[in-house]
């Protein structure tokens, strides 16, 4: 079959042909929007789970599904590596929006919202990308540099104007556990706001499944502002689903045993399922898709992670920090506990401190709990053992 007309997409964040298993947070969000078109109030979603589960797939949809329905929907990434502020990037993904409501028709409260969005610009140091919104001068706040306060305040009078067509905000955070405490603490002072003004407003985010604590630490009723959605693996039956419907929908097939010889090798995994799903398309010359088919994907699948989903992290990472991993690898996919991680290279906890703050900045490994380290992908702790028994 040919590759050009393959229907699976291992790309990060890229959507699936068919987003199997995730239809409870898609009803989550779309009542969440409809309540909040009402100003009965709703609480904005907050994904955490592993990398390559499907959070950023999930916060696009989030946002599709706000547009279809008039929304102003932007994404951020939040990710350490990104050179511009959190601020920053809200403002530039903003601007568009805010252009498209800059015109002599606008009411007051576009008006006051046209005047709240360019006084955070100037407060975020970017002049130039709002000085196409001309702005009455009586309608400049003078927001300070701290934007717990003036974020919270420009999104919800943006909200408001938002209101008078029956639509609103919504914001989406990705990589939410790289944003600062400052930053955080502004996204929950949004949240608050958003609850008790019933604006229709919502803030939803992604991140790594420490994302609920970190969030709890910067404030500690933030459970009150956010529904906590943890995403893992699919079960068996979505799991199918994602590698039977995009195949089916191009007219081909998969025989039962070259479909079950995929699913174990993905096991659930959403990223896995992609990236077998690939190689087995591929691989096979017609349809259905053999057994023969999946057992040489699998071996061709397993063979391209090893060089590169799997590689790629243990390349950033230094002599000292793979010393580190392997003897998580000890635990499987974990969590490990520091403390045994420690005992195992035989120095104490404190003197590897260094070391998993240097890992988890990296994004290699994260912190489930405190005392416990964890591998951020699933099937690390396999790869490691499976190179150092190949050395």
């Amino acid at each position: 079959m040919h590759p050009n007309a393959n229907p699976f997409n291992p790309g990060a964040g890229s959507p699936p042909h068919t987003l199997a298993g995730r239809d409870a947070e898609v009803t989550a969000i779309t009542t969440a929007i409809e309540r909040s078109e009402l100003q009965r109030g709703a609480n904005g979603i907050v994904l955490h789970g592993l990398r390559g589960t499907g959070k950023t797939v999930l916060l696009g949809r989030f946002c599709e599904i706000a547009s279809d329905r008039g929304w102003i929907a932007v994404r951020v990434e939040a990710a350490a590596s990104t050179s511009a502020t959190f601020a920053e990037q809200l403002v530039t993904r903003l601007t568009p929006h805010m252009l498209r409501l800059d015109r002599p028709s606008a009411g007051e409260r576009v008006k006051r919202a046209l005047g709240a969005f360019k006084s955070f610009s100037l407060s975020v140091g970017l002049q130039d990308v709002s000085a196409g919104i001309e702005v009455d001068p009586r309608h400049l706040l003078s927001y300070g540099t701290s934007i717990e306060h003036s974020l919270p305040d420009m999104l919800r009078t943006l909200a408001e104007a938002c209101a008078e067509t029956r639509t609103g905000v919504l914001i989406a955070v990705d990589e939410m556990h790289d944003l600062s405490r400052a930053d955080l603490r502004a996204l929950l002072a949004v949240g608050q706001e958003a609850n008790e003004s019933r604006a229709p407003l919502l803030l939803c985010g992604a991140g790594l499944p420490a994302l609920p604590r970190l969030l709890s630490e910067a404030r500690t009723y933030a459970e009150r502002f956010f529904e906590f959605r943890a995403i893992t693996w699919l079960d068996k039956a979505d799991a199918r689903r994602a590698l039977v419907a995009p195949v089916e929908a191009l007219g081909e097939s998969w025989t039962q045993d070259g479909l079950e010889v995929i699913l174990s090798s993905a096991g659930g995994y959403p990223y896995f399922l992609q990236h077998f799903g690939r190689a087995a398309w591929n691989v096979a010359a017609y349809s259905p898709i053999s057994a023969n088919d999946a057992v040489a994907a699998r071996r061709l699948g397993f063979a391209e992670l090893d060089q590169g989903f799997f590689h790629i992290r243990w390349e950033r990472a230094t002599g000292a920090e793979r010393s580190y991993l392997r003897a998580m690898a000890v635990d499987g996919d974990g969590p490990s506990r520091s403390g045994d991680v420690a005992q195992r290279l035989g120095k104490p906890a404190s003197a590897l401190s260094a070391i998993r703050t240097r890992l988890i900045d990296k994004g290699i490994v994260y912190a489930p709990a405190r005392g416990r380290i964890g591998f951020t992908v699933p099937g690390m702790a396999t790869y490691i053992r499976r190179r150092d028994e190949q050395e």
